[in-house]
């Protein structure tokens, strides 16, 4: 995108929306409320702030670190206004409590979030509000119960498959570095597309599938949307409905095959009591046959159907990818707490041993540590919602009605009034018995916190650890010199330049 093109449609909008924005009467509340305090800005209609931010964001800047730098300067309450329409960062636990569950109902996604999310991913759980949330939310939770993936088989199955890609790495190039980022990647979207469809993309074996192309796009482009003033006409569309037909030729695909079972279980299901579904995956179903045995209730058509679906497929496997592409960033520094994780391992499970969901439960340490990556890395650094009526925060600033209010678990994982001095520092023992309970509620939110608080953080406890362990049983994981990671806040928090690593075979009994 060019700088001049946004320039000049920048200014345009300015011109449209002071011209436009209708003179709001101060009301009872507002006046005895505090003003949330603006970030300066030096040109009318905060056109310095809108440029300076969107050039940046093109030439590589690191948004999670100039938001927080600016709230480091300006405070934990801020407004980031720009063409003279709010939008408000709060990052105390009072306030993000406040917003996710004591006050959730009058803050919502919202029309403009959804506008922006709507080709992609429909009306489902991740865009939706009100009743359509409840209702996909209710019928989704039992299928995320820790009962459902006890025994781990699923992702033990797709972990097997990720050591048998790297392995091949390894064969085939022994000294070259490996990006460790991309196979996360590949790794997470089949065991997601297994969980999900019964059906996995199998990217480990095949990388450029055309399913996991148009996914990994029409997330790119989505992020774009919420950077660019008149996105509807400066970001790329063609491509994009080009990559989201690709996703929808699929998922309609499995949803048409699930309907086909679904008619052949009812009618088995009067013949014999043990159904389809019962059998599916030792007794597993899918979460999308999950959905299917409440059809005749809710009457789900199959858009209804594709859009839940791609919003738990971008939930579930974006998140994980991330988590484990940074706990490999922050290991690969301390090998110190490696030695303490395999250590535990070795107490637990031996070192040929594949972990089951009670294995996992032990390994105490090793929980610590993805704690402490989530603080410093949350896969999602972001999230914003937008107020319905006037509000007023539990530290006395007004939030005018209809004004989109962000939270950055990444900026409230790293305030040091909260964390202390060494807020920056990789430090698993933060969450050891001795000092865990310093951590207040709402302090640490990487699955956002209250009734829409994520319905798939046991499994990716589970999915993480299962990965760590077997990867930590087989292999020896070191740095690449030089290499530093670039991160990237799309919808989800990655690295730009990927995740280097050098890996090579070595059984856990060796060390």
């Amino acid at each position: 995108m060019h700088s001049t093109l946004i320039l000049g449609t920048t200014v345009a909008a300015a011109a449209v929306a002071y011209a436009l924005k209708p003179k709001r009467p101060k009301t009872e509340l507002e006046a005895s409320a505090v003003p949330i305090p603006l970030v300066p800005s030096y040109l009318p209609l905060q056109l310095d702030s809108v440029l300076g931010y969107i050039i940046s964001t093109l030439a590589g800047m690191d948004e999670m670190e100039f938001l927080r730098n600016i709230t480091n300067k300006y405070g934990n309450t801020i407004n980031l206004r720009g063409l003279n329409e709010d939008f408000v960062v709060v990052l105390d636990p009072s306030s993000v409590q406040h917003i996710l569950a004591k006050n959730q109902p009058n803050y919502e996604k919202g029309p403009q979030f959804q506008e922006i999310f709507h080709e992609f991913l429909g009306s489902g759980i991740f865009n939706a509000d009100g009743e359509v949330w409840k209702t996909q939310r209710q019928l989704a939770r039992p299928h995320f119960q820790t009962s459902e993936f006890r025994d781990a088989a699923l992702i033990n199955r797709h972990v097997d498959q990720l050591i048998k890609v790297i392995n091949k790495r390894i064969d085939t190039a022994p000294n070259a570095s490996l990006d460790i980022q991309n196979l996360f990647c590949r790794f997470t979207l089949d065991e997601a597309t297994d969980f999900l469809f019964g059906d996995s993309i199998n990217s480990l074996e095949h990388e450029d599938s055309e399913f996991s192309t148009a996914f990994n796009y029409a997330q790119s482009i989505t992020a774009w949307r919420f950077r660019v003033p008149l996105w509807k006409y400066l970001v790329p569309k063609r491509r994009f409905l080009r990559e989201i037909k690709i996703l929808d030729n699929f998922v309609y695909r499995i949803i048409d095959n699930a309907l086909e079972r679904q008619e052949e279980r009812d009618k088995e299901s009067k013949k014999n009591h043990e159904t389809e579904t019962e059998k599916h995956n030792g007794g597993h179903a899918t979460l999308l046959d999950h959905f299917l045995s409440y059809q005749k209730e809710t009457e789900f058509d199959r858009e209804y159907l594709r859009s839940m679906l791609l919003n738990f497929l971008l939930a579930g496997r974006d998140t994980t990818a991330s988590l484990l592409t940074w706990t490999m960033w922050h290991l690969v520094q301390r090998p110190d707490v490696v030695a303490r994780m395999k250590e535990e391992i070795l107490q637990v499970l031996g070192p040929n041993a594949v972990p089951g969901y009670d294995d996992i439960k032990k390994l105490k340490y090793q929980k610590q540590v993805v704690n402490e990556v989530l603080r410093l890395c949350p896969p999602v650094p972001f999230n914003i919602r937008q107020s319905i009526e006037e509000d007023v925060l539990p530290n006395g600033y007004y939030v005018p009605p209809k004004t989109p209010i962000a939270y950055s678990a990444y900026s409230t994982h790293r305030m040091p009034e909260l964390w202390g001095n060494d807020v920056l520092e990789f430090d698993p023992d933060r969450w050891g018995p001795e000092r865990v309970g310093s951590i207040r509620p709402f302090m640490f939110v990487p699955f956002h916190a209250g009734p829409r608080i994520c319905l798939g953080q046991n499994l990716a406890y589970t999915t993480a650890q299962v990965t760590l362990t077997r990867l930590l049983q087989n292999y020896e994981i070191q740095p690449v010199p030089g290499f530093k990671p670039e991160q990237l806040g799309d919808i989800v928090l990655f690295s730009r330049n990927g995740m280097q690593v050098h890996i090579k075979k070595k059984s856990l009994i060796e060390d």
